[in-house]
Protein backbone atom coordinates (compact mmCIF):
# COMPACT_ATOMS: atom_id res chain seq x y z
CA UNK A 1 0.00 0.00 0.00
CA UNK A 2 1.16 3.65 -0.61
CA UNK A 3 1.02 6.03 1.75
CA UNK A 4 -2.59 7.47 1.41
CA UNK A 5 -3.83 3.75 1.37
CA UNK A 6 -2.22 3.20 4.21
CA UNK A 7 -3.43 6.53 6.06
CA UNK A 8 -7.17 5.46 4.76
CA UNK A 9 -6.75 1.99 6.09
CA UNK A 10 -5.31 3.06 9.93
CA UNK A 11 -9.09 5.84 9.96
CA UNK A 12 -10.81 2.90 9.54
CA UNK A 13 -9.42 0.36 12.38
CA UNK A 14 -12.43 0.91 15.21
CA UNK A 15 -11.15 3.23 17.77
CA UNK A 16 -12.18 1.40 20.86
CA UNK A 17 -12.05 -2.11 22.14
CA UNK A 18 -15.51 -3.01 24.11
CA UNK A 19 -13.89 -4.60 27.65
CA UNK A 20 -11.55 -0.95 27.59
CA UNK A 21 -8.42 -3.70 28.67
CA UNK A 22 -5.37 -2.28 28.16
CA UNK A 23 -3.27 -5.51 28.91
CA UNK A 24 -3.33 -6.66 25.68
CA UNK A 25 -1.38 -3.24 25.11
CA UNK A 26 0.69 -4.17 27.20
CA UNK A 27 1.39 -7.65 26.61
CA UNK A 28 1.95 -6.30 22.90
CA UNK A 29 4.46 -3.49 23.88
CA UNK A 30 6.86 -5.96 25.83
CA UNK A 31 6.77 -8.58 22.76
CA UNK A 32 7.53 -5.45 21.10
CA UNK A 33 10.90 -4.94 23.52
CA UNK A 34 9.29 -1.98 25.16
CA UNK A 35 10.78 0.76 22.90
CA UNK A 36 11.57 3.89 24.35
CA UNK A 37 11.73 2.56 27.81
CA UNK A 38 15.09 3.85 28.16
CA UNK A 39 13.96 7.43 27.25
CA UNK A 40 12.94 10.41 29.49
CA UNK A 41 9.47 10.20 29.23
CA UNK A 42 7.15 13.22 29.71
CA UNK A 43 3.29 11.54 30.23
CA UNK A 44 0.74 14.19 30.20
CA UNK A 45 -3.18 13.67 30.64
CA UNK A 46 -6.61 15.86 30.56
CA UNK A 47 -9.54 17.43 29.61
CA UNK A 48 -8.67 20.49 27.75
CA UNK A 49 -5.28 21.65 27.23
CA UNK A 50 -3.13 18.69 27.01
CA UNK A 51 -2.30 18.91 23.29
CA UNK A 52 -0.87 23.00 24.27
CA UNK A 53 0.69 21.49 27.49
CA UNK A 54 2.62 19.04 25.10
CA UNK A 55 3.60 21.40 22.62
CA UNK A 56 5.03 24.17 25.14
CA UNK A 57 7.35 21.51 25.99
CA UNK A 58 8.19 20.08 23.17
CA UNK A 59 9.21 23.91 21.90
CA UNK A 60 11.15 24.24 25.46
CA UNK A 61 13.01 20.84 25.05
CA UNK A 62 13.99 21.66 21.77
CA UNK A 63 15.42 25.04 22.84
CA UNK A 64 17.38 23.30 25.15
CA UNK A 65 18.45 21.16 22.20
CA UNK A 66 16.99 17.89 22.83
CA UNK A 67 15.81 15.60 20.03
CA UNK A 68 11.97 15.09 21.05
CA UNK A 69 9.82 13.26 20.20
CA UNK A 70 6.37 13.78 20.69
CA UNK A 71 2.60 11.45 19.66
CA UNK A 72 -0.25 13.57 20.61
CA UNK A 73 -4.08 13.53 19.45
CA UNK A 74 -6.28 14.00 17.75
CA UNK A 75 -4.45 14.97 13.80
CA UNK A 76 -5.94 18.17 11.91
CA UNK A 77 -5.61 17.49 8.65
CA UNK A 78 -3.24 14.54 8.35
CA UNK A 79 -2.82 11.57 10.44
CA UNK A 80 0.80 12.46 10.22
CA UNK A 81 0.83 15.24 12.66
CA UNK A 82 0.39 12.81 15.99
CA UNK A 83 3.85 11.75 15.28
CA UNK A 84 6.77 14.31 15.08
CA UNK A 85 10.31 14.88 16.23
CA UNK A 86 11.10 18.26 17.57
CA UNK A 87 8.72 20.55 15.64
CA UNK A 88 9.39 17.65 12.07
CA UNK A 89 6.49 15.27 11.42
CA UNK A 90 6.99 11.85 10.42
CA UNK A 91 7.89 11.29 6.75
CA UNK A 92 5.26 9.52 4.94
CA UNK A 93 8.05 6.91 4.10
CA UNK A 94 8.90 6.25 7.71
CA UNK A 95 5.42 6.39 8.61
CA UNK A 96 4.78 3.49 5.54
CA UNK A 97 7.78 1.36 7.40
CA UNK A 98 6.29 1.97 10.67
CA UNK A 99 2.95 0.45 9.86
CA UNK A 100 4.24 -2.03 8.18
CA UNK A 101 6.38 -3.08 10.97
CA UNK A 102 3.85 -2.92 13.35
CA UNK A 103 1.55 -4.88 10.99
CA UNK A 104 3.93 -7.23 10.68
CA UNK A 105 4.68 -8.00 14.38
CA UNK A 106 0.64 -8.20 15.22
CA UNK A 107 1.04 -11.03 13.08
CA UNK A 108 3.57 -12.69 15.16
CA UNK A 109 2.23 -11.76 17.88
CA UNK A 110 -0.87 -13.91 17.65
CA UNK A 111 0.58 -16.30 16.07
CA UNK A 112 1.92 -17.03 19.15
CA UNK A 113 -0.86 -16.14 21.49
CA UNK A 114 -2.78 -18.56 19.02
CA UNK A 115 -0.50 -21.59 20.07
CA UNK A 116 -0.74 -20.70 23.27
CA UNK A 117 -4.99 -20.70 23.01
CA UNK A 118 -4.99 -16.75 23.88
CA UNK A 119 -7.13 -13.92 22.59
CA UNK A 120 -6.23 -12.59 19.40
CA UNK A 121 -4.63 -9.00 19.93
CA UNK A 122 -6.29 -6.29 17.35
CA UNK A 123 -4.84 -2.99 17.76
CA UNK A 124 -6.95 0.02 18.17
CA UNK A 125 -6.65 3.01 15.93
CA UNK A 126 -4.87 4.61 18.77
CA UNK A 127 -3.04 1.66 20.01
CA UNK A 128 -1.56 1.04 15.98
CA UNK A 129 -0.52 4.98 15.74
CA UNK A 130 1.44 4.62 19.35
CA UNK A 131 2.99 1.93 18.74
CA UNK A 132 4.29 3.39 15.51
CA UNK A 133 5.34 6.11 17.41
CA UNK A 134 7.52 4.33 19.92
CA UNK A 135 9.04 2.29 17.20
CA UNK A 136 9.89 5.74 15.54
CA UNK A 137 11.23 7.51 18.16
CA UNK A 138 13.36 4.74 19.13
CA UNK A 139 14.37 3.93 15.83
CA UNK A 140 15.49 8.11 15.70
CA UNK A 141 17.42 8.06 18.75
CA UNK A 142 15.15 10.95 20.74
CA UNK A 143 16.44 11.86 23.77
CA UNK A 144 13.14 12.91 25.39
CA UNK A 145 9.52 11.54 24.47
CA UNK A 146 6.45 13.39 25.30
CA UNK A 147 3.44 11.22 25.38
CA UNK A 148 0.05 12.66 25.22
CA UNK A 149 -3.36 10.57 26.25
CA UNK A 150 -6.09 9.66 24.04
CA UNK A 151 -8.90 8.94 26.43
CA UNK A 152 -8.61 9.11 29.91
CA UNK A 153 -5.20 7.97 31.56
CA UNK A 154 -5.35 4.75 33.82
CA UNK A 155 -6.76 2.28 30.70
CA UNK A 156 -4.86 4.57 28.33
CA UNK A 157 -2.41 2.81 25.88
CA UNK A 158 0.64 5.10 26.75
CA UNK A 159 -0.22 4.22 30.34
CA UNK A 160 2.46 0.72 29.66
CA UNK A 161 4.92 3.49 30.41
CA UNK A 162 6.10 2.53 33.94
CA UNK A 163 8.68 4.88 34.67
CA UNK A 164 8.65 8.21 33.10
CA UNK A 165 10.13 11.39 34.18
CA UNK A 166 7.51 13.12 35.52
CA UNK A 167 3.73 13.60 34.78
CA UNK A 168 1.29 16.20 33.64
CA UNK A 169 -2.51 16.62 34.23
CA UNK A 170 -3.81 19.58 32.93
CA UNK A 171 -7.47 20.86 33.51
CA UNK A 172 -9.95 18.51 34.28
CA UNK A 173 -13.62 18.83 32.76
CA UNK A 174 -16.67 16.69 31.99
CA UNK A 175 -16.06 15.23 28.40
CA UNK A 176 -16.46 11.82 27.82
CA UNK A 177 -18.85 10.83 30.81
CA UNK A 178 -20.13 7.61 28.68
CA UNK A 179 -16.91 6.35 29.65
CA UNK A 180 -15.32 8.00 32.12
CA UNK A 181 -17.54 8.99 34.64
CA UNK A 182 -19.90 11.71 34.85
CA UNK A 183 -18.38 13.44 37.88
CA UNK A 184 -15.33 15.73 38.68
CA UNK A 185 -14.62 12.99 40.74
CA UNK A 186 -14.44 9.95 38.67
CA UNK A 187 -12.96 11.84 35.50
CA UNK A 188 -10.02 12.69 37.73
CA UNK A 189 -9.49 9.53 38.95
CA UNK A 190 -9.37 8.06 35.78
CA UNK A 191 -6.43 11.10 34.41
CA UNK A 192 -4.51 10.69 37.63
CA UNK A 193 -4.28 7.23 36.70
CA UNK A 194 -1.01 7.80 34.98
CA UNK A 195 0.56 8.84 38.51
CA UNK A 196 3.07 6.53 39.08
CA UNK A 197 4.93 5.56 42.84
CA UNK A 198 7.74 8.40 43.02
CA UNK A 199 7.48 10.00 39.90
CA UNK A 200 6.32 13.71 40.50
CA UNK A 201 3.39 14.99 39.10
CA UNK A 202 2.02 18.78 38.09
CA UNK A 203 -1.07 19.40 37.53
CA UNK A 204 -3.92 22.43 37.23
CA UNK A 205 -5.07 22.97 40.77
CA UNK A 206 -7.81 25.17 40.25
CA UNK A 207 -10.70 22.91 40.89
CA UNK A 208 -10.98 21.50 44.48
CA UNK A 209 -12.61 18.57 43.86
CA UNK A 210 -9.84 17.51 40.83
CA UNK A 211 -7.35 18.25 43.72
CA UNK A 212 -8.51 16.74 46.14
CA UNK A 213 -8.55 13.40 44.15
CA UNK A 214 -5.23 13.64 42.54
CA UNK A 215 -3.45 14.81 45.90
CA UNK A 216 -4.81 11.53 47.52
CA UNK A 217 -3.56 9.38 44.69
CA UNK A 218 -0.15 10.95 44.42
CA UNK A 219 -0.22 10.47 48.48
CA UNK A 220 -0.87 7.29 48.01
CA UNK A 221 1.57 6.36 45.13
CA UNK A 222 4.33 8.67 47.53
CA UNK A 223 4.68 10.64 44.10
CA UNK A 224 5.53 14.16 44.60
CA UNK A 225 2.03 16.74 43.91
CA UNK A 226 2.87 20.10 42.19
CA UNK A 227 -0.48 22.21 41.76
CA UNK A 228 -0.33 25.13 39.73
CA UNK A 229 -2.69 27.32 42.05
CA UNK A 230 -4.51 30.80 39.83
CA UNK A 231 -3.02 32.90 42.52
CA UNK A 232 0.18 31.84 41.20
CA UNK A 233 -0.52 33.70 37.87
CA UNK A 234 -0.80 37.21 37.35
CA UNK A 235 0.06 40.43 35.42
CA UNK A 236 -1.68 39.22 32.15
CA UNK A 237 -1.59 41.29 29.77
CA UNK A 238 -3.35 40.58 26.63
CA UNK A 239 -1.33 42.01 23.35
CA UNK A 240 -2.75 42.09 19.53
CA UNK A 241 -0.85 39.19 18.98
CA UNK A 242 0.35 37.42 22.15
CA UNK A 243 -0.53 37.42 25.75
CA UNK A 244 2.19 38.39 29.03
CA UNK A 245 1.89 36.94 32.06
CA UNK A 246 3.78 36.33 35.75
CA UNK A 247 4.60 33.49 37.25
CA UNK A 248 5.07 33.30 41.30
CA UNK A 249 6.13 30.57 43.42
CA UNK A 250 8.52 28.03 44.76
CA UNK A 251 10.25 27.51 41.32
CA UNK A 252 9.54 31.01 39.89
CA UNK A 253 9.85 34.51 41.31
CA UNK A 254 7.56 36.97 39.28
CA UNK A 255 9.31 35.57 36.00
CA UNK A 256 7.74 37.34 32.97
CA UNK A 257 6.66 34.96 30.19
CA UNK A 258 5.08 35.33 26.80
CA UNK A 259 2.42 33.08 25.01
CA UNK A 260 2.13 33.58 21.00
CA UNK A 261 -1.57 33.36 21.38
CA UNK A 262 -4.74 35.01 21.48
CA UNK A 263 -6.12 32.37 24.11
CA UNK A 264 -6.05 32.95 27.36
CA UNK A 265 -6.33 29.53 28.05
CA UNK A 266 -2.51 29.08 26.80
CA UNK A 267 -1.39 31.13 29.71
CA UNK A 268 -2.53 28.38 32.26
CA UNK A 269 -1.54 25.63 30.14
CA UNK A 270 2.44 27.34 29.28
CA UNK A 271 2.28 27.62 32.78
CA UNK A 272 1.91 24.23 33.87
CA UNK A 273 4.61 23.45 31.21
CA UNK A 274 7.13 25.82 32.57
CA UNK A 275 6.39 23.97 35.98
CA UNK A 276 6.85 20.97 34.89
CA UNK A 277 10.40 21.74 32.97
CA UNK A 278 11.48 23.01 36.47
CA UNK A 279 10.08 20.38 38.90
CA UNK A 280 11.94 17.84 36.73
CA UNK A 281 14.68 19.77 36.04
CA UNK A 282 14.87 19.36 32.01
CA UNK A 283 15.27 22.97 30.93
CA UNK A 284 16.70 25.88 32.47
CA UNK A 285 14.45 29.06 32.36
CA UNK A 286 15.98 31.02 29.66
CA UNK A 287 15.09 27.97 27.51
CA UNK A 288 11.38 27.48 28.96
CA UNK A 289 10.71 31.51 28.11
CA UNK A 290 12.13 31.24 24.95
CA UNK A 291 10.24 27.71 23.95
CA UNK A 292 7.13 29.14 25.41
CA UNK A 293 7.59 31.82 23.55
CA UNK A 294 8.23 30.53 20.22
CA UNK A 295 5.32 28.03 20.39
CA UNK A 296 2.88 28.02 17.65
CA UNK A 297 0.21 25.31 18.07
CA UNK A 298 -2.90 25.07 15.28
CA UNK A 299 -6.48 25.70 16.02
CA UNK A 300 -5.88 27.10 19.79
CA UNK A 301 -6.99 30.76 18.86
CA UNK A 302 -5.18 30.44 15.70
CA UNK A 303 -5.64 33.66 13.58
CA UNK A 304 -5.01 32.03 10.07
CA UNK A 305 -6.02 35.14 8.11
CA UNK A 306 -6.61 38.35 9.08
CA UNK A 307 -9.33 38.48 11.69
CA UNK A 308 -10.03 35.04 10.87
CA UNK A 309 -9.73 32.77 14.35
CA UNK A 310 -10.22 29.20 14.80
CA UNK A 311 -10.06 27.33 17.87
CA UNK A 312 -10.48 23.65 19.03
CA UNK A 313 -12.70 24.15 21.84
CA UNK A 314 -15.08 21.13 22.05
CA UNK A 315 -16.66 20.49 25.48
CA UNK A 316 -18.23 22.35 27.92
CA UNK A 317 -14.92 24.17 29.47
CA UNK A 318 -13.71 24.56 26.50
CA UNK A 319 -16.42 26.48 25.24
CA UNK A 320 -16.04 28.89 28.31
CA UNK A 321 -12.54 29.63 28.03
CA UNK A 322 -12.98 30.25 24.39
CA UNK A 323 -15.76 32.68 25.42
CA UNK A 324 -13.23 34.36 27.54
CA UNK A 325 -10.82 35.04 24.93
CA UNK A 326 -13.50 36.10 22.69
CA UNK A 327 -15.02 39.00 25.25
CA UNK A 328 -11.17 39.76 25.57
CA UNK A 329 -10.74 40.61 22.06
CA UNK A 330 -11.65 44.46 22.15
CA UNK A 331 -13.79 43.90 18.93
CA UNK A 332 -15.95 46.42 17.96
CA UNK A 333 -16.98 45.71 14.60
CA UNK A 334 -19.09 42.67 15.41
CA UNK A 335 -18.23 38.94 15.22
CA UNK A 336 -19.52 35.97 13.13
CA UNK A 337 -19.28 32.50 14.48
CA UNK A 338 -18.77 29.48 12.37
CA UNK A 339 -20.06 26.36 14.57
CA UNK A 340 -19.94 22.26 13.58
CA UNK A 341 -19.86 19.75 16.43
CA UNK A 342 -19.98 15.69 16.58
CA UNK A 343 -22.95 14.32 17.92
CA UNK A 344 -21.80 11.97 20.58
CA UNK A 345 -20.23 15.24 22.31
CA UNK A 346 -22.46 17.51 24.90
CA UNK A 347 -23.37 20.06 21.89
CA UNK A 348 -26.32 21.13 23.44
CA UNK A 349 -24.41 22.86 26.14
CA UNK A 350 -22.23 23.96 23.81
CA UNK A 351 -24.67 25.73 21.67
CA UNK A 352 -26.37 27.21 25.03
CA UNK A 353 -23.19 28.85 26.02
CA UNK A 354 -22.57 30.41 23.06
CA UNK A 355 -25.59 31.56 22.33
CA UNK A 356 -26.14 33.09 25.96
CA UNK A 357 -22.74 34.85 25.45
CA UNK A 358 -24.32 37.73 23.17
CA UNK A 359 -20.83 37.52 21.59
CA UNK A 360 -21.91 36.70 18.03
CA UNK A 361 -24.08 39.30 15.43
CA UNK A 362 -24.09 35.96 13.15
CA UNK A 363 -24.12 32.62 13.96
CA UNK A 364 -23.13 30.15 10.92
CA UNK A 365 -23.10 26.36 11.36
CA UNK A 366 -21.91 23.49 8.33
CA UNK A 367 -22.16 19.81 8.39
CA UNK A 368 -18.83 18.06 8.78
CA UNK A 369 -17.79 15.01 6.95
CA UNK A 370 -16.89 12.95 9.72
CA UNK A 371 -18.60 9.50 10.48
CA UNK A 372 -20.13 11.21 13.73
CA UNK A 373 -20.58 14.74 12.69
CA UNK A 374 -23.86 16.56 13.90
CA UNK A 375 -26.41 16.60 11.43
CA UNK A 376 -27.97 19.70 10.28
CA UNK A 377 -31.64 19.16 11.25
CA UNK A 378 -30.27 18.79 14.78
CA UNK A 379 -28.09 21.79 14.86
CA UNK A 380 -30.84 23.81 13.57
CA UNK A 381 -33.51 22.53 16.74
CA UNK A 382 -31.06 23.18 19.07
CA UNK A 383 -29.62 26.44 18.10
CA UNK A 384 -33.61 27.39 17.99
CA UNK A 385 -33.98 26.50 21.00
CA UNK A 386 -31.62 28.95 22.48
CA UNK A 387 -31.39 32.07 20.47
CA UNK A 388 -33.64 34.11 17.79
CA UNK A 389 -31.03 35.36 16.15
CA UNK A 390 -30.04 35.13 12.45
CA UNK A 391 -28.52 31.50 12.19
CA UNK A 392 -27.73 29.93 9.08
CA UNK A 393 -27.26 26.42 8.35
CA UNK A 394 -25.63 24.93 5.50
CA UNK A 395 -24.63 21.13 4.15
CA UNK A 396 -20.95 21.63 4.44
CA UNK A 397 -18.14 22.91 5.64
CA UNK A 398 -17.16 24.28 2.86
CA UNK A 399 -20.28 26.39 1.79
CA UNK A 400 -20.61 27.41 5.72
CA UNK A 401 -17.06 28.73 5.60
CA UNK A 402 -17.55 30.55 1.81
CA UNK A 403 -20.26 31.98 3.12
CA UNK A 404 -18.99 33.34 6.45
CA UNK A 405 -15.92 34.62 4.45
CA UNK A 406 -18.64 36.57 2.37
CA UNK A 407 -20.17 38.45 5.49
CA UNK A 408 -16.86 39.00 6.70
CA UNK A 409 -16.59 42.82 5.71
CA UNK A 410 -14.58 45.64 7.33
CA UNK A 411 -13.32 44.97 10.63
CA UNK A 412 -15.59 42.20 11.54
CA UNK A 413 -14.24 38.74 12.90
CA UNK A 414 -14.89 35.26 12.27
CA UNK A 415 -14.13 32.75 15.05
CA UNK A 416 -14.71 29.27 13.92
CA UNK A 417 -14.95 26.85 17.11
CA UNK A 418 -16.95 23.25 18.47
CA UNK A 419 -14.66 20.65 17.08
CA UNK A 420 -10.90 19.82 16.46
CA UNK A 421 -12.72 17.90 12.97
CA UNK A 422 -14.42 21.37 12.11
CA UNK A 423 -10.77 22.87 12.96
CA UNK A 424 -9.18 19.66 10.47
CA UNK A 425 -11.66 20.51 7.39
CA UNK A 426 -11.40 24.59 7.49
CA UNK A 427 -7.34 24.11 7.77
CA UNK A 428 -7.24 21.98 4.97
CA UNK A 429 -9.99 24.93 3.01
CA UNK A 430 -7.57 27.46 3.48
CA UNK A 431 -4.37 25.74 3.53
CA UNK A 432 -5.69 24.10 0.13
CA UNK A 433 -6.82 27.41 -0.85
CA UNK A 434 -3.12 28.90 -0.70
CA UNK A 435 -1.35 26.57 -3.06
Amino acid sequence: MNYKQIENYILNIPKFRPEGSIEQARAFYEFLGKPGKDRTIVHVAGTNGKGSTCAYMNSVLTEAGYKVGMFTSPHLVSVRERIRINHALISEQEFIHCFQKIQELVTRYNERVWEQSYIEYLPTFYEFLFFMAMLYFEGQDTDIIILETGLGGRLDATNVISRPMVTVITSVGLDHTDILGDTYESIAAEKAGIIKPGVPVIYDGSNETVNAVIKGIAKERNAQAVALMPSEISDVTVGDKSIDFCLHNKYYDNELFCVNSHGLYQVKNAALAALAMKVSNMADTAAIKEGICGTIWKARMQEISRNVIIDGAHNDDGVNMFIESVNRDGCDAGRILLFSAVSDKHYEGMIDKLCNSCLFEIIITGCMEDARALDGSEMKRVFSKYTEQNTEYYGSVREAYDRAMKLKVGNKRLYIAGSLYLAGEVLAITEGDNT
